[in-house]
This record gives C-alpha cells, sequence and structure tokens, in this order.
C-alpha cells in the first residue's frame, strides 16, 4: 500500500495499486481524491505496516539450485552430442567410397569374356561347393558399411543433441515466471 496525502487536510490515505488511476474519499475531510496513475503512485512512500507478501515478491521467480543444475546438465549433455556428431560427421565426410555394386558388377561383366573356360568351369564348382555365401563381404562393401555407421552414429547424436537443447530450454523457462 502507497501513502497519498490529501490535498485539501494533509491526512494520509493508504491506496492499492489496483486503485490508481481512481477517485477516493478522503477518510478525515470525506473530499474526493484523485489517486496518480501507477507510474506516479509507485513513487509515494509505501506503509510498511500494511504491506502484504505478494507486494514484497521480486518481479522473477528465481530458479532453485536443482533446476539450475539440471538445466547445467541437459546443457552439457547438449554439448557432448554436438561434439560427437561433429566428430562422426567428419569422419563420415572422410571414408572415399567410390565403388558401389553396380561398378563392381559391371567389373566382372567385363572380365568374364576374357577368361578361359576352365577357368570358369573351376569357379563354378568352387561355387557350388562352397555356396554363393562370401566369408567376408568384398573390400567396397566394408567401406560403405564403415561410412553408413559413422553417418548413422553421427544422426544419431545430433537428435540427441537436438532434444536435449530442446529439453534445457524448456526446463530452464519453467522456473522463471513473470510477475503478473
Amino acid at each position: 500500500m502507497y501513502q497519498l496525502s490529501c490535498p485539501h487536510c494533509q491526512n494520509v490515505i493508504l491506496v492499492t495499486p489496483s486503485q490508481a488511476g481512481d477517485r477516493v474519499s478522503c477518510s478525515s475531510c470525506e473530499q474526493s481524491v484523485a489517486v496518480p496513475r501507477l507510474g506516479e503512485l509507485k513513487q509515494l512512500p509505501r506503509d510498511e505496516s500494511q504491506t502484504s507478501e505478494t507486494d514484497r515478491e521480486p518481479p522473477y521467480n528465481e530458479a532453485g539450485s536443482a533446476q539450475t543444475f539440471g538445466t547445467l546438465a541437459l546443457g552439457l549433455i547438449c554439448t557432448a552430442s554436438l561434439l560427437i556428431a561433429a566428430y562422426c560427421g567428419i569422419r563420415w565426410a572422410l571414408i572415399d567410397a567410390p565403388v558401389t555394386t553396380e561398378i563392381h558388377l559391371q567389373e566382372v561383366r567385363d572380365v568374364y569374356p576374357t577368361r578361359n573356360p576352365a577357368e570358369l568351369l573351376r569357379e563354378y564348382e568352387q561355387m557350388e561347393e562352397t555356396g554363393l555365401e562370401l566369408p567376408v563381404p568384398y573390400g567396397y562393401k566394408r567401406v560403405q558399411m564403415l561410412k553408413q555407421g559413422w553417418g548413422q552414429n553421427a544422426a544419431i547424436a545430433g537428435g540427441v543433441a537436438v532434444l536435449t537443447l530442446i529439453g534445457a530450454i524448456l526446463f530452464a523457462s519453467s522456473g522463471r515466471s513473470r510477475r503478473q
């Protein structure tokens, strides 16, 4: 509450911010007194004996230490995830995989007409004996799988970074609220 002096009798009238811009009646001389607007009202002396607890609260509710720690932890996880995503992305970009399955098949088609029939028969018998499954993938397939793995790791780490960033922002903003 604020102390407003009556212009007629100098009596102190207690007014609240909700009465700003209105007119009140002086309890002493019963004259009508204009209450100043809120900006001017806040410059008047306050009556500390009548001040309620809501008038004393700060303009923002400060976040507690648990919330600060949680926001900091999410921020650190976000930063670590971004670093991991960057590392995996660089590794993915540095792997050169020029040979594809189509290129490999074309190379085989080009070589078969130049081979003699005895070599082709021996190769066919080996395929029947051992099957068509290879014990290890071709070199170009291993390079492609390696590149795909780094790309997937980069995408996963980037997703974690985005989610933790959103979580940190929401966590931080939930603790601060403007006083109405």
